[in-house]
């Protein structure tokens, strides 16, 4: 059990508050949360990693090796398996154990039901390690960073709203092309999935940009939807953003 004191294990109430941060004009993402090692897993090799190291290394030096970000190009389903491959290396190793597990996928053209085991599974392996005695329970705490259709949902919320019916991820490209070209000084702006740039480009946008994915994913789940992957348009991307942002 070293490993999950060093990990710091906390209870669920501060769980709950890391998640769901206070907002102040002076810190936008909120609270400064406790220090905690992050495992983020992505389906994609480039477009996803790319992003996230790029907040990463923005990060204080203290939380800058907290956190791994591995793009390891599998599908949807077998995300989780990465993510556990990942987490028995680090054990292997006599590391601390990660407190946050996040996958980040999205969609696309995978069969529905891959998309939704995958979050559903995921909720069954926090509730199982809920059901354990305390000193048995493991130190990693599991979320999904989903996006539907595709991850650059995300990227256009930086400029637009997303409130209304589904939009396919041929569509994003374009609008991210036409909002950048007109939001900034790159008027020639021509997207590239594997572009290493996009969070420095959007990184004065993003507050609003987590706003805007709040009120779509509300509305999404106000609508009683039977499934998650019905929920269009709809991300999860800003509360992983927004927690890792709020150590800025």
């Amino acid at each position: 059990m070293a490993n999950q004191a060093k990990a710091g294990k906390i209870s669920r109430r501060e769980f709950v508050r890391d998640i769901t941060l206070g907002r102040s004009l002076a810190r936008p993402y909120g609270n400064r949360p406790p220090r905690r090692y992050f495992l983020i897993v992505c389906e994609g090799e480039e477009t996803e990693p790319n992003y996230f190291n790029s907040i990463a290394a923005q990060l204080p030096k203290d939380m800058v090796n907290r956190i791994t970000v591995k793009g390891v190009g599998r599908n949807t389903l077998h995300l989780i398996d990465a993510a556990k491959e990942e987490i028995a290396k680090r054990r292997a190793a006599g590391l601390p154990d990660y407190y946050y597990v996040w996958l980040v996928f999205d969609r696309d053209e995978f069969p529905a039901d891959h998309f939704n085991r995958t979050i559903d599974n995921v909720e069954l392996i926090n509730r199982q390690n809920a059901a354990l005695p305390p000193k048995a329970r493991r130190c990693e705490h599991w979320m999904c960073a989903w996006s539907n259709e595709a991850f650059e949902l995300w990227y256009v919320m930086h400029f637009r709203e997303q409130l209304g019916g589904a939009v396919a991820r041929r569509q994003y490209q374009k609008m991210l092309e036409d909002d950048i070209r007109i939001n900034t000084s790159e008027s020639d702006f021509s997207y590239r999935k594997n572009d290493p740039r996009m969070f420095a480009r959007l990184r004065n946008y993003t507050p609003e940009a987590i706003h805007r994915a709040e009120r779509a994913l509300a509305k999404q789940l106000k609508t009683k939807r039977t499934s998650w992957s019905e929920m269009n348009p709809a991300t999860r991307v800003h509360e992983l953003v927004r927690l890792l942002m709020a150590y800025l």
